[in-house]
């Protein structure tokens, strides 16, 4: 029957204990000097589903006399017992500003709407400062206000924007120069120039430009660029074959009309180069009408304008390491340069407005 008794007793002690609420209170530090922060820990082990509510305080809400809350923190939990228990855990930061001793009432938690009040209380030492009052003449009184509305002058806008350049270049090289990626060159192929726009600018030229009291040069210049014309536009080569093999050349095309007109303009230059035939003005802008006619007439072009073409080259080797050693030089360049625009800025201002802060 003692040892019935014993177990019954035992038993229904761990159920009162287990549904039991402990509200517990202590201080990171029992001692601290005028406006010094502590925190005031507060410890509710209850139920893992009951309904624990803190008491909340508002700014300098005195919880003592002379000791006011400052933050009222944040919440921990903590289960136990197999998550059959739960320790809250609130932590109050609390100050004072007038030298005593004095003693914090047991704080109440409410549990279920039930309030249950603090095991204990805990005992507050606040100190004042010491001041040495032997020694008073190393203390310097307030300084006055200083009304200097800070202006910038243009120099000093230029000395900060241009160390900002040059803080931005060096931050470009410094980003290229660490890429591993070889460097390369962008290259604009702008494609050929048609072969009738060609041959009307010469004629233009020769138009405007050419004696014409010299016939036999004149003539010269207006086969010439009618041969460029011819080998650009069909692909044989002009240049080298008499007047007879570009006609026979030509035969195989239809415009009949133009290529008399073409023969017509060849004949007359044979005669004046070789024949020493003289030609008139009215003969040589007839024979400059002709060509420019004979280009119109013969003349291809394409569905679309053709677009300039745009090409990567890689850089040699060589040319690789001298442009890296280019980079570094920059940047080391251009950070020393962002330094002494930066001092000397520093400086500018100190001159300007730090005598007034000494």
């Amino acid at each position: 029957m003692k040892k019935h008794l014993v177990l019954l007793i035992g038993l229904l002690a761990a159920i009162v204990c287990r549904g039991q609420v402990i509200v517990e209170t202590r201080l990171d530090t029992a001692s601290i000097l005028i406006g010094e922060q502590v925190e005031l820990q507060v410890k509710c082990t209850a139920g893992a589903r009951q309904r624990v509510d803190f008491p909340h305080y508002n700014a300098q809400e005195q919880i003592a006399p002379g000791v006011e809350v400052v933050n009222n923190g944040r919440i921990d939990t903590l289960l136990t017992d197999g998550g059959r228990r739960m320790a809250l855990i609130r932590r109050y930061t609390i100050t004072a500003f007038d030298s005593m001793l004095v003693n914090i009432p047991a704080l109440s938690v409410k549990v279920d709407g039930k309030p249950y009040a603090s095991r204990n209380t805990v005992g507050l030492k606040v100190s004042t400062v010491p001041v040495d009052t032997t020694h008073v003449d190393q203390f310097y009184g307030p300084n006055g206000v200083i009304d200097m509305p800070f202006t910038w002058s243009w120099r000093q806008t230029g000395l900060a924007l241009a160390a900002i350049l040059l803080a931005s270049l060096m931050l470009a090289l410094w980003v290229r120069r660490t890429d591993p990626r070889l460097i390369t060159r962008r290259i604009v192929i702008q494609p050929p120039t048609p072969a009738h726009v060609k041959a009307i600018t010469g004629i233009d030229h020769i138009k405007r430009e050419s004696d014409k009291t010299n016939s036999k040069a004149y003539y010269m210049q207006l086969t010439e660029t009618l041969r460029s014309y011819l080998s650009d536009r069909f692909g044989f080569n002009a240049r080298e074959m008499t007047t007879q093999e570009i006609i026979d050349q030509l035969t195989a095309t239809d415009n009949a009309e133009a290529l008399a007109e073409l023969k017509d303009i060849l004949l007359t230059a044979d005669l004046v180069k070789f024949a020493k035939h003289a030609t008139s003005l009215s003969e040589q802008d007839r024979s400059l009408v002709q060509a420019l006619d004979y280009v119109q007439a013969t003349k291809l072009e394409p569905a679309e304008a053709p677009k300039p073409r745009v090409e990567y080259a890689t850089l040699s080797g060589r040319r690789q390491h001298q442009l890296r050693l280019g980079m570094t030089a920059g940047i080391w360049a251009c950070g020393a340069g962002a330094l002494l625009l930066t001092a000397w800025l520093i400086y500018d201002l100190y001159c300007c407005y730090g005598a007034a802060f000494s």
